[in-house]
């Protein structure tokens, strides 16, 4: 065998090296205690043979060094038992040398003594002892190899000069041999010590193994323990043998329930197959409801097994994992409910309410069973709003869908979509147009007779309100939902019209809805041009400082006819006829402009430091949006970060990739872009980590009831959670109570608008807003 040490010390590291460098040491000092006797022993005997020689008082002065170095090394040898962890390695090493070394010289010298004498049995006797020491240490030594080649060299050397400078013939014949013999005694301990070597090594990475081995079990041992999901093995009879802390705390149990109980007994049988498969050498799997065994504790769980084995291989039970996704399935239906149903009345919304018309149209085009929609208005809704404020306004609204659902038959679907806007869908009204149109409008009169009664939602009075309705009965195979939504929507303005509280049926005459829409829309075209537009300004207040730092811009129209016109009421106008483009290049060039006015006349102690502006999704899609922006931003000269935009959910949902581009063109020219109404839209959370945005909008139909609906409470509070991870400013919407203001500020919102400090207002209420600082704000103080 072919020891190399750069091959050796390859699978090895530093520490490894410095264990196994001590480990021959180790091994050294112990091979040497046990020549020590030997030694002893060969030095008597050899004084013994010189006693009667002139040669004696020399052999005498020899014998008294051995015996010193022989003390020496029991000394160092007995030193080093005791004391071997009071020095490092090399210290004992350098130690170990100096006392063999000398020995070797002391036991080399000894050679001189060779022809000293004619005696050939002493010369004999002398030859073999000093091969026969050099024999020993080659092995004691082997473990140190440099040190052992130094020894036979320091032992052997005197010899064979002796040999061979006074010895006749035979004994350099016989040198030659000593001198073959080193090799020998060299080439063995080379051997030697590369078996030592080995052999450490193999002890080191078997100690390592085993350590690490040690590390894995502690290792694993805790995370079986203290992983934060239920653990569990049972045996081939499916008996619990073993349970993590997490799994008995899902079932509410202790160790001496679970530890034994047999999984064959459950009651809820879903897991058996899952729990079966790993006893046959298969992974299970389970996902759904569990009804725990003695708790009785309802979970929705993800259920995994894998066979466990013995050394032999052979399956000896399972190992289960059970993951509780009970909150976040909670979540997943809430937000699916929050994508099919309204967030403030939990009756369905558009989407539901369209897929259910569209479910209905073709059951209807296979069988003939006609149906109607029903499109609702409060009358008068509006007033409420401004009058008693939106907190008041939401009550109604949720009254009102209350008293509808009760109305209606279970088929029926009740729905929202927006504002005081209600649809029915009244399903299985028969073949027959004339019986179909009669049923329809006895729910349209119930409508009408419950309405009648005041309604309480907690103000100082009941409200009153009635509702105009509005009927399309489908008349053809070929009709669409948004046709029949289209047809009840112009039939409710046409009863508007009329008088309100009133119902009308669509008809193919009735046109006056749509000349009206395009009145609207020629005197929108003009709006501009004649000064009609104009900006109300709803101020942002940062809740730690309770001061207005920014101002929401909100389009009003005083049209010299129809007196002053909500955004409701022409948005869709605006956006169908294309003119959204130019009113929102407007409100952006006017809210801009009038922003740095304010900034430098320095109305507020605080200084505003943002102006936020609705962004209609029809002017969003146009391919030179950003541009537009950027220049608007550059002419009027407001500092880019200091504008914020504001997207629906609805605008950046369709087509994703080019919303994700544009908004990092804005976001790159230091543009800001919020999310408004934040959390009413089914894929807003999908969105959030790809669409660049700087602020969420909390909507105002859950901050209303955050004092009083648990489940909103904790919406905000994830929201408000969820924004400090993505480090977002948050802005509450609708903040009308002093409590709810505690509310987001004990969570850590930054921003609130609402009629706590202020409803939209014009701009000269503004800047005395800005001027006075918002000191009559119900937050101040």
């Amino acid at each position: 065998m072919v020891f190399n040490k750069k091959d050796f010390f390859r699978d090895v590291d530093t520490a490894d090296k410095e264990r196994i460098h001590a480990e021959q040491v180790a091994i050294a000092f112990k091979q040497a205690f046990a020549s020590l006797f030997p030694l002893f022993f060969g030095a008597s005997v050899l004084l013994f043979l010189f006693i009667k020689t002139p040669l004696f008082s020399q052999v005498a002065l020899w014998f008294s060094i051995v015996i010193a170095t022989l003390l020496w090394r029991f000394w160092l040898l007995r030193a080093y038992r005791r004391y071997s962890h009071d020095y490092n390695t090399k210290t004992w090493e350098r130690r170990f040398m100096y006392v063999m070394y000398t020995s070797a010289a002391v036991w080399g010298s000894s050679a001189f003594f060779l022809f000293q004498t004619s005696d050939q049995l002493h010369q004999f006797f002398l030859i073999f002892l000093l091969t026969g020491i050099a024999s020993v240490a080659s092995g004691t030594l082997a473990s140190l190899l440099s040190m052992a080649i130094v020894f036979l060299l320091l032992l052997l050397v005197p010899m064979l000069m002796v040999m061979f400078l006074q010895g006749e013939f035979e004994f350099q014949m016989m040198g030659i041999l000593v001198v073959a013999y080193f090799f020998l005694l060299a080439s063995a301990s080379k051997r030697i010590h590369a078996n030592i070597m080995s052999a450490l090594k193999s002890k080191i990475l078997h100690q390592k193994a085993m350590e690490a081995l040690d590390l894995s079990e502690e290792h694993f041992e805790t995370i079986f323990k203290e992983a934060p999901t239920g653990i569990f093995y049972y045996d081939i009879n499916l008996i619990v043998i073993n349970s993590n802390i997490e799994m008995m705390k899902k079932l509410q149990i202790d160790k001496e329930q679970m530890i034994g109980l047999d999984l064959k007994k459950l009651p809820d049988t879903c897991l058996y197959e899952a729990m079966i498969s790993a006893t046959k050498g298969e992974k299970g799997y389970y996902e759904g409801p569990y009804v725990s065994m003695i708790k009785k504790v309802n979970l929705w769980i993800t259920f995994q097994t894998s066979p466990m084995y013995n050394a032999q291989r052979e399956i000896i039970g399972g190992v289960a994992i059970v993951t509780d996704i009970t909150e976040r399935i909670k979540a997943e239906e809430k937000i699916k409910h929050q994508a099919y149903f309204d967030a403030l009345t939990d009756i369905p919304n558009r989407v539901l309410m369209k897929d259910r018309l569209e479910q209905s149209l073709s059951h209807y085009r296979r069988h003939g069973s006609l149906v109607a929609v029903m499109f609702l208005d409060l009358d008068h809704f509006k007033s409420v709003n401004d009058s008693l404020g939106h907190y008041v306004g939401d009550l109604l609204l949720i009254e009102t869908a209350a008293r509808l659902s009760r109305i209606c038959r279970e088929g029926d679907t009740v729905a929202r979509l927006g504002g005081d806007e209600f649809v029915i869908l009244l399903n299985d009204l028969g073949s027959d147009p004339l019986v179909a149109v009669t049923r329809a409008e006895t729910v349209a009169e119930k409508i009408h007779e419950v309405f009648s009664t005041p309604f309480d939602v907690g103000a100082a009075e009941t409200i009153t309100t009635s509702s105009s309705i509005g009927i399309a009965l489908v008349s053809s195979e070929v009709q669409s939902a948004d046709d029949l939504l289209k047809f009840a929507d112009t039939a409710m303005y046409q009863a508007k019209k009329e008088g309100r509280n009133t119902t009308r049926f669509y008809q193919d005459q009735m046109d006056q809805w749509i000349k009206k829409r395009l009145f609207l829309e020629n005197a929108l075209r003009s709006a501009i041009k004649n000064g009609e537009l104009e900006l109300y300004y709803q101020p942002v207040i940062e809740i730690s400082t309770k001061k207005i730092v920014g101002a929401e811009a909100l389009l009003r129209w005083n049209h010299p006819e129809l007196g002053l016109v909500m955004p409701d009421e022409i948005i869709d106008i605006a956006e169908e006829s294309g003119l959204i483009v130019s009113i929102g290049e407007w409100v952006l060039r006017e809210a801009c402009t009038q922003f740095v006015h304010w900034r430098s006349e320095n109305l507020s102690q605080s200084h505003i430091d943002r102006i936020a502006i609705n962004v209609s999704a029809v002017q969003f899609r146009q391919s030179d949006f950003v541009d537009k922006v950027i220049r608007i931003v550059a002419e009027s000269g407001i500092v880019p970060s200091m504008l914020e935009l504001e997207l629906t959910e609805s605008t950046v949902i369709d087509k994703i990739d080019t919303v994700i581009d544009k908004m990092n063109r804005l976001r790159h020219a230091g543009i800001n872009i919020s999310m408004d109404d934040f959390g009413t839209g089914y894929s807003s959370l999908a969105y959030l980590k790809r669409l660049p945005f700087s602020t969420l909008k909390i909507d105002r139909s859950f901050v209303r009831d955050i004092m009083s609906d648990a489940d909103d409470a904790a919406l905000v509070e994830t929201i408000l959670s969820m924004a400090s991870i993505f480090k977002f400013d948050v802005i509450a919407e609708g903040v009308e109570t002093i409590e709810q203001f505690r509310f987001l500020e004990n969570h850590g919102c930054q921003y609130f608008q609402g009629y706590l400090c202020s409803k939209p207002v014009q701009v000269s209420q503004f800047e005395e807003l800005l001027t006075h600082d918002v000191q009559n704000c119900s937050v101040q103080g």
